[in-house]
């Protein structure tokens, strides 16, 4: 029996009337699983490791998904009695949004609304700053004897006056953040849209939450500036000023989680992605003063 299959069958509503499974593609940190059952269809997700490295609990984290069940913008959560290992879903039929929804105002609209029910969440303990996501995996990296690229220490020397002059924003820093809110997590099904994979959330800055989807999507500056505004229902020259810092910021976590992982993943056989080269084709854009993938 495979891992996969011993953990289906230690879950009572995966293990009754289970018919057969599959994998799901899309993934470049944990695997998932579609599982079908004669009634249902479930997601079953093996964790990586890397939340060891960032100091953020799996229990943590099904408190989350299921606070945003809850608020009706996540799947629910089946089974979660051995959350480092693995956790259950229900399974959402719908589809990944791409980036031709962007071009879709109502779509947008939705993802917005969704991005500020996140962003008004309370009474979770869980912090998790762009910084802490950076300093995380680079502290992983050390351990796993990932050896940094040429230009990184000069970049992690601007990354700590982003983070100090942040500290200051008491409106819009320390509030509760997805923070890896790209496209691929959305899924649209009929009017509704759900938020997946909630492994990174935690208190952060919401700066930092709405650079993702524009620098993954290459925005040209008038959409950057749309996109602003509708979130805050205005555009002024500060908020846009501090937009272009995050952007930096979050291609610096790019950098730092792939360092990580390429230490991670350096005994998989299976591996056909390669960080290392991923984390220094980050660094030679941000040397460019590119800053989206």
């Amino acid at each position: 029996m495979n891992v996969v299959d011993e953990m289906i069958y230690a879950v009572p509503e995966l293990n009754r009337n289970f018919t057969h499974y599959q994998e799901l593609s899309g993934g470049l940190c944990n695997q998932t699983f579609k599982v079908y059952t004669k009634q249902r269809t479930y997601v079953l997700r093996l964790n990586s490791r890397q939340n060891e490295y960032l100091n953020l609990t799996r229990h943590s984290e099904v408190e989350v998904m299921r606070k945003a069940c809850r608020k009706g913008i996540a799947p629910e959560v089946i089974f979660a009695d051995d959350p480092q290992r693995f956790v259950v879903t229900n399974y959402i039929d719908g589809r990944m949004l791409e980036k031709s929804d962007l071009n879709n105002n109502a779509i947008k609209n939705m993802i917005m609304d969704r991005l500020k029910i996140i962003h008004s969440m309370e009474g979770v303990d869980r912090t998790c700053t762009p910084y802490d996501l950076i300093f995380g995996y680079l502290k992983g990296a050390d351990l796993l004897g990932v050896k940094y690229p040429s230009g990184l220490l000069q970049i992690l020397d601007r990354i700590e006056k982003i983070a100090h002059m942040r500290s200051n924003d008491k409106t819009y820093n320390n509030k509760f953040c997805h923070n890896d809110s790209f496209l691929c997590n959305m899924i649209l099904t009929g009017e509704q849209l759900q938020i997946i994979d909630w492994e990174l959330s935690g208190i952060g800055d919401i700066f930092f939450e709405l650079t993702l989807i524009p620098f993954s999507n290459q925005f040209s500056e008038a959409e950057e500036r749309e996109w602003l505004a509708l979130y805050f229902g205005f555009f002024e020259g500060e908020t846009f000023r501090i937009f272009q810092e995050m952007k930096f910021v979050a291609m610096v976590r790019e950098v730092a989680w792939g360092l990580f992982y390429s230490g991670l993943t350096k005994d998989d056989p299976d591996r056909n992605f390669d960080y290392y080269k991923f984390a220094e084709s980050c660094i030679q854009r941000i040397e460019e003063g590119i800053y989206h993938l």
